[in-house]
């Protein structure tokens, strides 16, 4: 017999066994299976027991006579008691154990499928990560395209100033570069090497025009440490001196300042 059939055996003369209606012989047979029985059948030996246990529990009453059981039947009918045909008491036995078996069936089918949701349940929710990983990686990649373009698009401008920013003393690796469409008073500014402000901070840029008050143009932020970070610089809406040209960052409160208060970290002057 194959292990698959001796399961199958195992769960057929559980369901008697527990329901007391096998053979001596069977009942010897299976009580020797169940000394031997792996953990999933013995499992199952458990739940049918607590199931006929509990179904035992729920019924009070008595069991009726088939006399009584007649007689019922006999008033409901209107025949007389003689008419009436005693069914035997196996067949009410027989009632309740497709019944019993019905319950315990059941239970198991539910326990299943309380399995099979929980996996689907996971499997989903690896899906829906994998959908959000994607939908992240294509928002960056949109806004590195973005980017490019409009860096091309500045490039294409006839008027362009380069201007390359040094660290300074709070960070020394730091590096930043202003690629400035004059013509168009649009630029791009891109920062590297710099550590993520703190959380009521902004970093600020800064135009200064000769020997003239810093003008802002525009505060920027991110999360992680910059390694190569590109901003469009949207307040610009200067031309530039004809003497010289200083761009500088500045860490500020958050949202920016009029004028410079915090430290400086980038600077640099037109080439």
């Amino acid at each position: 017999m194959s292990e698959k059939e001796q399961h199958n055996d195992f769960e057929t003369l559980c369901a008697g066994y527990v329901l007391d209606a096998i053979t001596e012989e069977e009942r010897k047979r299976f009580e020797k299976m169940l000394e031997s029985a792996d953990a999933d059948q013995q499992a199952l030996f458990q739940e049918m027991s607590e199931a006929r246990d509990e179904m035992a529990l729920a019924i009070d009453a008595p069991e009726p006579s088939d006399e009584l059981f007649v007689d019922v039947l006999n008033r409901i009918s209107g025949q007389p008691k003689q008419d009436a045909k005693v069914l035997p008491i196996w067949a009410y036995k027989a009632a309740s154990a497709l019944f019993l078996v019905g319950f315990l069936a059941l239970a198991l089918f539910t326990q299943q499928l309380s399995g099979t949701l929980e996996e689907r349940e996971a499997i989903i929710s690896d899906q829906m990560s994998t959908i959000i990983d994607n939908m992240d990686t294509i928002t960056r990649l949109e806004s590195e395209v973005e980017q490019k373009g409009e860096l091309l698009a500045i490039l294409e401008s006839r008027e362009i100033n380069f201007v390359v920013m040094a660290g300074q003393e709070v960070n020394p690796d730091g590096y930043g570069k202003v690629i400035w469409d004059t013509e168009n008073q649009r630029a791009l500014l891109q920062l590297a090497n710099l550590p993520a402000p703190p959380e009521d901070k902004d970093y600020q840029l800064w135009l200064i025009k000769d020997d003239q008050d810093p003008i802002s143009a525009g505060v920027f932020n991110f999360d992680q440490p910059s390694t190569d970070l590109f901003f469009r610089v949207e307040q610009i809406q200067e031309r530039p001196s004809e003497l010289q040209n200083i761009f500088a960052v500045t860490l500020e409160p958050k949202g920016g300042m009029p004028q410079p208060t915090g430290d400086m970290f980038l600077a640099g002057s037109e080439n």
